[in-house]
């Protein structure tokens, strides 16, 4: 069962909102098969959504997060260890994740319009 939002804020453990959490990031299958009820739950799915995507685009690369870190620029704050923790699920994306991600990935920008399109219908 997810834990409800931290007082003040909403953060939350997005791979608490899958039915099996280690699928987290790996499938493009929804992380639960039940309507999304609660706007924390559609942020998880998103997230699941990119961090799949962040996946595929390493192995199109030929390369593994951790390398990928080791030979980028990475900005002030973000690490080969949050980057982990946040395509596990463990961790909330922010928008300097995704700002970072965008520098590298040509499509994200259509990608996560998409997937909000689809996760607004769901």
């Amino acid at each position: 069962m997810p834990r409800s939002p931290k007082p003040g804020g909403a953060v939350i453990e997005p791979r608490s909102y899958a039915t099996v959490a280690g699928k987290f990031g790996k499938t493009t299958t929804p992380l639960k098969d039940a309507p999304i009820d609660s706007a924390q739950r559609a942020a998880a799915e998103l997230q699941h959504a990119i961090s799949n995507h962040i996946r595929e685009f390493l192995i199109d690369q030929a390369t593994t997060l951790r390398r990928f870190c080791t030979v980028t620029d990475m900005p002030s704050g973000v690490t080969y260890e949050r980057l982990y923790r946040i395509n596990a699920g463990v961790s909330m994306l922010t928008m300097t994740d995704l700002a970072f991600w965008n520098a590298h990935m040509t499509d994200l920008p259509e990608f996560v319009a998409e997937t909000m399109r689809r996760l607004r219908s769901s």
